[in-house]
């Protein structure tokens, strides 16, 4: 028997003399001890380890991440190794310094007016996350209290306290260093790219820091910026020479970039400049020599006049009222700051010449006496570009800044306004779109497709009436244009007249044979006047055509179900889902047919509505998922009921699982455009608005929740469980207590969220509100309900809970089980989405709920029955 040791045992003494060397700070000998071992990495956890530690320690973070997902794949657990742990540490700090840049603000004995400052700041930066689309947009602010005797670091630490979604620096000086030193402090102590000032008895005016940090960001050759300033009563009184002597070198409405302060040394903090004299002159100077800035003359920074201030001191020079006077004798103190920065200017300049001499500036170019000045190119033209180059990129809210800037300086720009207009519609922004091609239209009105694309937003927003007369001007200026006379079928077979509509898709289709989205508006078409055969046929070419479009998956099942052959639509529904998880219909459809298997029919629906006193939503089970398909029909339940109208419905799971039997919707009514009748059906729950008789209304019901809260009792009352969910529920609930006192219920949704407003939150953000809520419980047990296994890891130290811990799924219903268990926890956070939202309204234990803000950058507490249901 041989005593050599096994693959296995060499494969351990490999990894463990390369940890000794990457402890002892041989990293390149252990690199070449496990190169030869990268290939066993997917199957062999340890290897994917060792190897993830080394990438990281040499800076490779990305490889490392790469091999710490293999480690998880191959089965090793994160809390088993400390690659993870450092991993989200280091990613927690990058989201941390994450800023655009920082505004610094001195203080000395500013206990008054400091908190006036931040509060501009606050809404100076929130002003840039709407202008600029980007609601996430971080700027850093770095207080530095100048050793003042007064309670003025209180009042920003207060302030502080006050506006946990801003990052705050306080930074307190045990001696007076003066203005220069601490503004020197609070820049290097600040984060991002850009740094501005302000004075602690000055404010900004909104516009600022969008107005400086847009300018830089389209001139990558200005090293500065600087804007207009209000020099507060007496501002209309103030000479021109004085106002571009105090614009060109007071700091607070600067914005420079880090690079440019750091290689001129800050503000100068010799004697003579302290406590403040000519600081702020000796910096403008230096920066000025260097570098080329950029100049608005808009006003966004407001000047404080004050007892003892430079501008009290000054004001009647300013405003040239100061009588002639002898020249003063020579000041030695002035002289020597002359003399300082002249100093300054000279060992600048040297250091431009090496720097130009020996590369490694990454900055904006240096003055030289032939460069020209620079000069902002934001013109009409080059924010169009803009905005076009964002909306290709996928930053579409940012799109919208620059086109809606752009549309300011020319308002008669077609390309602007139809840029503008694809960014509202992907968007969904129908208001914004519809007014943008609008605009199109009326300046160019002898072209087809604008009228076409003012038609397409018309029946997106399902006014398919106002959509017509579009599409037909359309089609008259361009009689082949096959796109017009698939959205005027479409249109019309949604206003009722199918057979119409049948007519111009077929017109679509000798235009075009090909046309994949035709075909599949066609099956729609056949199979709503009852020609199943033809519209699986449609439905066929278009998928022949395009084997992934999803309408055609959804006309085909739709057909398959109309001629009976169940399992085959069962097999398409599910192909639907693959295709876009998003979808409301296919979800909704094959949840009837497996409830069906599993269950039977649902209840048998109730006699209809007489005329005059019907309410209709055709669009129940189609618009959203299930989260979603609760709010519509409590919506719809409560306002047939305030008014007298009997709801007709067409199936949706909720006839399964609540046991609902209104009755199916009978002969068409007049239809609102969704918009139109998600309003109504609020006005009405309101007290207000017309009555919908005879109506077919939808909408989604996303906005706040306030209007259902009079109608909590009758809302929760259309929820309970029905006669084939209820045992299973019980058990299931039964189960869940079990594990614990106190359960604490999380939603973390993944899945086909991850885009425009159906965002998601990161894993810490929970960790970090599970971290201060845990301690306060009694006996807590942790539910996770995710469409993400790969994120329980994150939670493991907590060992969640998840639904199949509590029941079987149910086939068709596979979500239910986590809805329940956040409807009956005891404290709830979850994700952005209708599902939990919605679970929290039907939620009568919990005595808190929380859920993501993007402002804040944390979990924040809510009432599930006055908030937006998405945000």
């Amino acid at each position: 028997m041989s005593d050599s040791p096994s693959t296995d045992d060499r494969l351990s003494l490999t990894l463990n003399h390369a940890l000794r060397l990457i402890q002892e700070g041989a990293v390149e000998q252990a690199e070449a001890l496990l190169a030869p071992l990268a290939g066993l990495a997917p199957s062999h956890s340890d290897v994917a380890r060792v190897l993830g530690v080394l990438r990281l320690i040499q800076g490779r973070d990305a490889e490392a991440e790469q091999w710490h997902a293999a480690q998880r794949r191959a089965g090793l657990r994160d809390e088993d190794s400390g690659l993870g742990v450092a991993l989200r540490g280091i990613a927690r700090h990058r989201s941390d310094l994450d800023a655009l840049g920082c505004v610094v603000i001195p203080a000395h004995r500013m206990e008054d007016s400091v908190a006036r400052a931040l509060d501009s700041v606050a809404a100076a930066i929130r002003f840039y996350q709407a202008a600029a689309g980007d609601p996430q947009a971080r700027i850093h602010i770095c207080v530095v209290d100048d050793a003042s005797p007064d309670d003025t670091a209180a009042r920003v630490l207060r302030w502080a306290r006050e506006n946990p979604e801003q990052t705050v620096t306080l930074i307190v000086n045990n001696r007076n260093q003066g203005a220069g030193r601490s503004r020197n402090i609070g820049a290097a102590a600040g984060l991002g790219r850009y740094v501005w000032f302000l004075d602690a008895d000055d404010f900004y005016l909104e516009r600022h820091l969008f107005l400086t940090a847009r300018a830089l960001d389209l001139t990558p050759d200005a090293g500065f910026v600087r804007t207009g300033m209000r020099f507060d009563v007496i501002d209309q009184h103030v000479t021109p020479a004085w106002r571009a002597a105090s614009e060109s070198s007071y700091p607070c409405n600067l914005c420079v970039r880090r690079v440019c302060h750091e290689l001129i040394g800050g503000f100068p903090e010799e004697a003579p400049f302290h406590p403040a004299v000519a600081d702020d002159v000796a910096y403008g100077r230096a920066l000025h020599s260097l570098f080329g800035g950029i100049k608005i003359a808009e006003k966004t920074v407001h000047y404080t006049m004050r007892a003892g201030n430079a501008l009290a001191r000054q004001r009647l020079e300013m405003t040239g009222a100061a009588k002639p006077a002898p020249a003063p004798p020579p000041d030695t103190r002035f002289m020597a700051i002359e003399i300082l920065t002249q100093r300054r200017l000279q060992a600048l300049k040297a250091k431009q010449s090496a720097l130009v001499r020996d590369g490694g500036w990454n900055g904006p170019p240096f003055l030289t006496p032939a460069t020209p000045p620079v000069t902002p190119p934001i013109t009409a033209d080059s924010l169009v570009a803009v905005g076009k180059d964002r909306l290709k990129a996928g930053q579409r809210d940012r799109a919208v800044a620059a086109l809606t800037r752009a549309l300011a300086l020319a308002p008669d720009r077609a390309d602007a306004w139809f840029e503008l207009g694809v960014c509202g519609h992907q968007l969904q922004r129908g208001a914004l779109a519809r007014t943008a091609f609008r605009a199109v239209a009326r300046l160019q009105p002898q072209t087809a497709e604008a009228w076409f694309n003012l038609g397409s937003i018309l029946v997106d927003a399902d006014a398919s009436a106002q959509a017509l007369p579009h599409l037909r001007h359309a089609l008259a200026l361009r009689p082949d244009h096959a796109s017009s006379f698939l959205l005027l079928g479409r249109a019309k077979r949604r206003l009722g007249a199918a057979q119409a509509g049948r007519r111009d898709l077929a017109r679509a289709l000798r235009l075009e044979p090909t046309r994949t989205d035709a075909h599949a508006a066609s099956a729609e078409t056949a199979l709503e006047l009852g020609d199943g055969a033809d519209a699986a046929a449609h439905a066929r070419r278009a998928l022949g055509l395009s084997p992934d479009l999803h309408g055609g998956h959804v006309a085909l099942a739709s057909a398959l179900e109309a001629l009976g052959h169940r399992d085959a639509a069962l097999a398409a529904w599910e192909r639907a889902i693959l295709c876009n998880p998003g979808f409301g219909e296919p979800f909704t459809r094959r949840a009837a047919l497996r409830l069906t298997r599993r269950w039977g029919p649902p209840p048998a629906p109730g006699a209809a509505g007489q005329p005059g006193r019907r309410l209709a939503s055709t669009a129940l089970g189609r618009n959203g998922r299930f989260g979603n398909q609760l709010l519509q029909y409590g919506a719809l339940r409560l306002c047939a009921a305030r008014q007298g109208l009997t709801l007709e419905a067409p199936y949706w799971i909720g006839r399964h699982l609540f046991d609902h039997d209104d009755p199916l919707p009978g002969p068409a009514l007049t239809r609102l455009p969704e918009a139109e009748g998600e309003a109504a059906i609020v006005a009405a729950l309101r007290g207000g608005g017309d009555r919908l008789a005879d109506r077919d209304v939808a909408g989604y019901f996303c906005g706040d929740t306030g209007c259902l809260a009079p109608f909590k009792a009758e809302f929760r009352a259309l929820f309970t469980p029905g006669r084939h969910l209820r045992p299973l529920a019980d058990a299931a609930l039964d189960r869940l207590r079990a594990a614990g006192r106190s359960i604490v219920a999380l939603h973390i949704r993944r899945g086909d969220f991850g885009w425009g407003p159906f965002w998601t939150a990161p894993e810490s953000w929970y960790l970090r509100w599970l971290e201060s809520v845990w301690p306060t419980l009694d006996q807590p047990a942790l539910f996770i309900a995710t469409d993400d296994p790969g994120c329980l890891r994150a939670f493991a130290a907590y060992r969640p809970l998840i639904g199949r811990d509590l029941a079987d799924p149910i086939d068709g219903a596979e979500f239910f089980t986590d809805f329940l268990a956040l409807r009956h926890a005891d404290r709830v956070a979850i994700s952005n989405s209708s599902f939990s939202f919605v679970a929290t309204m039907l939620n009568q234990r919990a005595e808190a709920f929380f859920r993501p803000d993007r402002t804040r950058q944390a979990l924040i507490a809510y009432d599930p029955w006055s908030a937006p249901v998405l945000i």
